[in-house]
């Protein structure tokens, strides 16, 4: 059985500064062929061949495209070109399933495929859970919709988006199966030497709390630090460690406005020291900074899964996130952390003043996380679960052809 993992061609496999889907289809890759299932990640190259590179464990095929720039909906194009460029490629790579993963080259996949291929289409998109979502959104439901459909199986991160994916997208029951994101266990763990970046970052004798994710309003990073305001000025030991981009855009250059307000907040109202913006991070720092962390917060607004919960839980760091999407169903009220109302700051505060004045249970959380990780979001974990999904389809597909 070879199974071709769709990227989304816009971040090169692996991801060296963020992409999740990029992720996914990386570590996925790499633990499917660690069990025995002959995995390709498909990746894109700006050369004029297709080659296959290795990085390990993970087999990537690099298909050859060209980018199209100073267009408008630049990266829609650009992924939905990559989509049909994979489906020429598909004959080539000599795969038996294809699992795709963004919707524009999902869209494009599932109207090009040829010979009934059986097409499985994990749904990362946290926007499925809202009822009020913009003009955009729902030309992009239209979308997903559709590949869901003619999908053979879709693979829903949590309950939350299996219920919704039904209901609104009305797609079979039958079709979806509930396999979560998963974590590299052995990357992200406890007690990683962080010198460096306590160093770096000023974090000597203090207590962090962290944010991991793109600096944007649907992240909620402004209820954090509404929340950390008060708390700052009781507990002189807490630092509030914002790590993630600040542009509007991955590859985004400039200050985004909402970034640029968020600082000069807590210019004005939080002492000196207490925080610090770290922009773009590796992920060798960011292991360090879970691993580091008194506590990782989430105060999102909208979100599909939330893959900084399960890595800092595997870090054994407790964790803190809103009522928003999926995150309710990752993390375990008061086992694994503590889920605060959505836009709510002041929820949030309690919820962080529970773990700052209580140091056993925070102990106590710590290892809840570390186990209930491995146990649910270990990478051999999902890769299992998603080795049966295939048979099963492959199996379906042989008995009618």
């Amino acid at each position: 059985m070879r199974v071709a993992i769709i990227s989304s061609g816009l971040i090169s496999i692996p991801p060296i500064h963020g992409g999740a889907v990029e992720e996914y289809v990386y570590q996925l890759t790499r633990h499917l062929r660690a069990i025995g299932v002959d995995a390709v990640a498909v990746d894109f190259t700006l050369d004029k061949v297709l080659e296959y590179v290795e990085h390990d464990g993970a087999l990537i095929a690099k298909i050859p495209i060209t980018r199209f720039t100073r267009l408008p909906r630049e990266r829609i194009i650009q992924e939905y070109f990559f989509g049909l460029r994979a489906s020429r490629y598909i004959r080539d790579l000599g795969v038996d399933i294809v699992h795709a993963n963004t919707a524009w080259a999902g869209f494009a996949l599932a109207m090009t495929l040829s010979n009934g291929m059986p097409l499985v289409y994990t749904c990362h998109n946290p926007l499925w859970p809202e009822e009020k979502v913009s003009i955009s959104e729902h030309i992009v439901r239209l979308v997903e919709g559709y590949i869901m459909r003619k999908s053979k199986a879709t693979i829903a991160l949590n309950r939350t988006m299996m219920k919704s994916i039904a209901e609104k997208a009305h797609v079979d029951r039958r079709k979806i199966f509930i396999t979560p994101n998963g974590v590299d266990t052995e990357f992200f763990k406890p007690g990683i030497v962080a010198d460096d970046v306590v160093k770096k970052y000023r974090l000597e004798g203090k207590r962090m709390v962290l944010f991991v994710g793109r600096v944007t309003f649907v992240k909620g990073v402004h209820l954090l630090l509404k929340a950390f305001k008060k708390l700052a000025f009781e507990y002189n030991d807490l630092k509030l460690v914002i790590a993630g981009p600040l542009t509007d855009h991955f590859n985004g250059t400039e200050l985004s406005p909402y970034a640029r307000k968020l600082m000069e907040y807590a210019k004005r109202v939080l002492p000196k020291g207490s925080y610090i913006f770290t922009g773009p991070i590796d992920r060798e720092t960011l292991r360090k900074l879970y691993s580091a962390a008194y506590v990782c917060v989430l105060p999102s607004y909208v979100e599909s899964f939330g893959m900084v919960l399960i890595e800092a839980m595997s870090s054994g760091c407790p964790v803190i996130g809103s009522s928003a999407g999926g995150i309710v169903d990752v993390i375990d009220d008061d086992i694994t952390g503590f889920i605060f109302r959505m836009g709510d700051h002041k929820d949030l505060k309690k919820k962080l003043e529970m773990l700052v004045n209580d140091e056993m249970l925070r102990k106590i959380i710590s290892a809840n996380c570390r186990r209930i990780v491995k146990e649910k979001y270990g990478w051999r974990v999902v890769a299992t679960k998603l080795r049966k999904v295939y048979k099963d389809i492959i199996a379906k597909y042989s008995s009618h052809t």
